[in-house]
């Protein structure tokens, strides 16, 4: 059986009765998280241009995340989901593969199920399976796409977003193939445009083309039954190298292994390892900004070909790909949080001149990409007194297997949300969200938090 065939078997032979308990705890952690991210991006330069383009009504198929109003099924998608990725802190970390799942997908059958007036359960069980397809293709391929330069949210995302959408309106086994088909030729994203809003744009890209697909192939539109595994076809052309076995979507389910993870910094994840590093050099030595000469961050080639180089940063954009922006705010803070992304930090004399003294290099040991298999991240710290001080760090907590907890998500939930929609609204909809598969419709949910009909 080819991939292309046994996505569309998966997609249109899974009911919600088949997803475990356990992997609707986890997907509904996700929706809190990917939802709360993306109204915190509210105030962002990105949301207000967003609004500016996409000019919300009363009425309409879907409510954009943003509060500003309604819009048709198809901007909704592209909107939302490019506000989820807005402030790069929505989930990631699939496998091997750098990406962000929820992104693409959430957005894009929140927009179809608003549309068709269809029940929370509907849609998150679409999320689910839409999830699923992207993550075990993430899983199944070689690492080789990434480091040609290929954006993997937006090239594999698009096929998690017509997986989805495919599910949740009913298509049969041809009709996915051909939505998995037309999804493919809709496919794309390049790395060179990290630290710009066109980063988040492929999110949203995704997630409007991965609806569009399956809208038309409801319609009867064609397309290759075979795309994915075809000569000239998907995997051969992004150069996704030798594929794993593709046969076993759901057996288990991504969810539970080997998990999705969830972020606790609003930065591209090759930061994080460095970041977690740098915060237990803090922690277990008293380390202060004026006791250091310079600082070596040593990380994977792929984390190092996704970070900014610059020795300062002018946008919020830039500062969550810059780990010299990350591993100042670290040390001089002891936590990054939303808050140090502003125009006032990036200017304050003591991060400026903290950055100059961080070199960011890729570690002899991770040149390749077999090695991303035991990534890590090595900060080296040079103090004035001329004594130096190390620590290699392995693990990032939000990844598996230290996922975070229900408490952790829920209080960055409130920390994305609260500066929105104020305290009180803020955790009425997390409440609501919490027994977010009850819900008859996805309607009211959101107009109620934003305070409108």
């Amino acid at each position: 059986m080819g991939t292309t065939e046994a996505i569309a078997n998966f997609v249109t032979q899974t009911r919600s009765a088949d997803i475990p308990p356990e992997v609707f705890r986890h997907a509904k952690r996700h929706v809190i998280d990917t939802l709360g991210v993306a109204i915190g991006s509210s105030s962002e330069p990105v949301a207000q241009n967003l609004a500016a383009l996409v000019a919300g009504q009363r009425e309409g198929e879907t409510i954009l995340w943003s509060g500003r109003g309604r819009t048709t099924a198809l901007e909704g998608a592209w909107v939302n989901g490019t506000l989820a990725h807005a402030l790069d802190f929505d989930d990631g970390g699939v496998a091997l593969t750098p990406m962000h799942p929820s992104s693409p997908v959430l957005a894009a059958v929140w927009a179809l199920g608003e549309s068709q007036n269809l029940s929370a359960m509907d849609a998150i069980s679409a999320y689910i399976v839409g999830l699923e397809v992207e993550c075990k293709i993430a899983s199944a391929i070689s690492l080789s796409h990434y480091e040609h330069g290929w954006h993997a949210t937006a090239v594999i995302g698009v096929l998690g977003a017509a997986g989805g959408t495919s599910w949740l309106a009913g298509l049969n086994a041809d009709q996915t193939r051909n939505a998995i088909g037309i999804a493919a030729s809709l496919a794309g994203g390049l790395q060179a445009n990290f630290g710009t809003m066109t980063k988040p744009l492929h999110a949203g890209i995704a997630c409007r083309n991965g609806l569009v697909a399956t809208l038309l192939a409801k319609a009867g539109w064609t397309a290759n039954p075979s795309i994915l595994e075809a000569d000239n076809g998907f995997f051969t052309v992004f150069g996704c190298g030798e594929i794993k076995d593709l046969n076993s979507f759901g057996k288990p389910f991504h969810f539970l292994s080997p998990g999705v993870s969830l972020k606790r910094f609003p930065t591209c994840s090759a930061t994080h390892l460095g970041i977690e590093a740098i915060l237990g050099l803090k922690r277990d030595h008293q380390l202060a900004a004026d006791q250091i000469e310079n600082m070596e961050c040593r990380v994977h080639a792929l984390s190092f070909q996704a970070l900014r180089q610059e020795p300062e940063v002018r946008t919020a954009e830039e500062a969550r790909f810059s780990l010299r922006f990350a591993a100042a705010i670290a040390l001089l803070e002891g936590s990054v949080e939303l808050k140090h992304f502003s125009q006032a930090t990036f200017r304050r004399p003591d991060v400026r001149a903290l950055m100059q003294r961080v070199r960011v290099s890729v570690h002899p040991e991770l040149s390749d990409l077999e090695s991303k298999k035991r990534n890590f991240a090595e900060v080296i710290v040079h103090r004035k007194d001329g004594s130096s001080i190390a620590k290699r760090e392995t693990q990032i907590r939000g990844r598996a297997p230290v996922l975070l907890d229900d408490f952790e998500v829920d209080a960055k939930f409130r920390g994305c949300t609260e500066p929105v929609l104020g305290e009180r609204n803020s955790q009425a909809l997390l409440e609501r969200l919490r027994s977010f598969e009850s819900l008859p419709t996805l309607k009211t949910l959101l107009p109620a938090a934003f305070g409108s009909a």
